[in-house]
C-alpha cells in the first residue's frame, strides 16, 4: 500500500471546483490528514463557500472562473499537485452547450497550455476529473465497461469530458506533463448541496426522505447506475495522484455493481419507512437505461477497491444529513 504521507504531506495543492461535492471532501482530507497548503479555485456557480466554512483559515480561496487562469497562475508556478475537478452540470449541459464546452474542455486546455509554456518541473501530477458517462448505455450487454471500452457519447457533458481527456493525453505525450484521468461513476454521500437543482438522484432522494417529501422516480425506475461512495472516490483520487503506475493513465472509479433507482427506493424505505414515491416523466437527458463500470485496472495498478457498499453508504449518508440538513437544504 502506498504511503500517502510521503508524497502528499505539506505539499501545495490546487483544487479547481474545490467547493463542489467531490472537491470539498477532497480538500477536507488534505487538510485533516496531510496538513497540505490548499488553494481552492471556484466561481460558486454550482457550489457554496459555506461547505468549507469550518476550514476558512486553513486554505486560500480564489473566487474566480477556472477559465481565468491568470487569476491563479502564480499558484500553479509553485504547486505540487493540481486536481482539476471544475465542471459543468450534466443535467444542464445541453441547455448551454458553449458553457459546457468552456468549463469542461477549454479550461483543461488552458491549464495544459500554461504548463507547456512554463515547463514547470515541480508539478508531480495533474489529475483530470472525467466521467463514466463517456461509455454511454450498456443496453443488453451485462459486462461492465472497462477503460478499453469504446466511448458512446449521448450528451454534451460526455462529449466535452471526453475532449478534456483527449487534450490531457495528447499533452502528456507531447509535453511530458504527468497526467492521470479518473472516470467517476455516480458519486454520492455526505456533503452534496441540495441548493444545487442538479444534485444527484441519491442526494435528492435522501433530502426528500428526511423532509417528508416524495421520492420522484423517473420512468419505470429500472434504469441502473454504478453508485460510488464519496470516501471511496476520495481515496481513489489520492491514490491515483501519488502512484507512479497512474501517470498518463485512465482509471474507472466505481463499484462494478448495478443498482436500479427502484433498488435505491427500497433501501431508503427500509431506513425511513414513511417515505412515499411519485412517478415523473423522463427528460431528454434520461437516455441511459443501464451502466456499470469495471474497477479492475485501479485494483491492479493502484491497489484500490471500493470499501463501502450502497446500502451501507446510504445509511451513513442519511445519518450524516440528519445532523447537517440545515446546512444543505433548499
Amino acid at each position: 500500500m502506498i504511503n500517502y504521507d510521503t508524497f502528499i504531506k505539506w505539499k501545495k495543492i490546487i483544487v479547481t471546483g474545490g467547493l463542489g461535492f467531490i472537491g470539498h471532501n477532497l480538500v477536507k482530507n488534505f487538510i485533516n490528514k496531510f496538513d497540505c497548503k490548499i488553494v481552492v479555485v471556484d466561481n460558486c456557480a454550482n457550489s457554496d463557500p459555506n461547505v468549507l466554512k469550518a476550514y476558512n483559515n486553513k486554505f486560500l480561496f480564489i473566487h474566480t472562473d477556472v477559465l481565468d487562469i491568470e487569476n491563479y497562475s502564480n499558484h500553479i508556478d509553485d504547486c505540487d499537485y493540481i486536481f482539476h475537478l471544475a465542471c459543468s452540470q450534466i443535467s444542464s449541459s445541453g441547455q448551454n452547450p458553449e458553457n459546457d464546452l468552456n468549463v469542461n474542455a477549454l479550461s483543461t486546455l488552458r491549464i495544459l497550455d500554461y504548463l507547456r509554456q512554463n515547463n514547470l518541473q515541480k508539478l508531480s501530477r495533474l489529475i483530470i476529473a472525467s466521467t463514466s458517462s463517456v461509455y454511454g448505455d450498456m443496453n443488453h450487454d451485462d459486462s461492465p465497461f472497462d477503460e478499453t471500452s469504446s466511448p458512446a457519447i449521448l450528451n454534451n457533458y460526455s462529449a466535452t469530458k471526453l475532449l478534456s481527456e483527449h487534450y490531457s493525453l495528447l499533452y502528456s505525450k507531447k509535453c511530458k506533463i504527468p497526467i492521470t484521468i479518473l472516470r467517476y461513476s455516480n458519486v454520492y454521500g455526505y456533503g452534496q448541496s441540495f441548493k444545487n437543482e442538479y444534485c444527484g438522484v441519491l442526494g435528492r432522494f435522501i433530502h426528500n426522505a428526511l423532509n417528508n417529501e416524495s421520492l420522484k422516480v423517473i420512468g419505470d425506475g429500472e434504469q441502473t447506475r454504478d453508485y460510488t461512495f464519496i470516501d471511496d472516490a476520495v481515496n481513489a483520487t489520492i491514490l491515483a495522484s501519488v502512484s507512479q503506475d497512474a501517470i498518463n493513465e485512465v482509471f474507472n472509479v466505481g463499484t462494478g455493481k448495478e443498482m436500479s433507482v427502484n433498488d435505491l427506493v427500497y433501501i431508503i424505505k427500509n431506513i425511513i419507512p414513511t417515505v412515499s414515491t411519485e412517478k415523473v416523466s423522463k427528460r431528454d437527458i434520461d437516455n441511459i437505461t443501464k451502466r456499470c463500470i469495471n474497477f479492475g485496472k485501479a485494483k491492479e495498478k493502484l491497489n484500490w477497491e471500493p470499501a463501502v457498499d450502497v446500502e451501507t453508504g446510504i445509511k451513513m449518508t442519511i445519518e450524516w444529513y440528519k445532523n447537517h440538513l440545515n446546512d444543505h437544504s433548499n
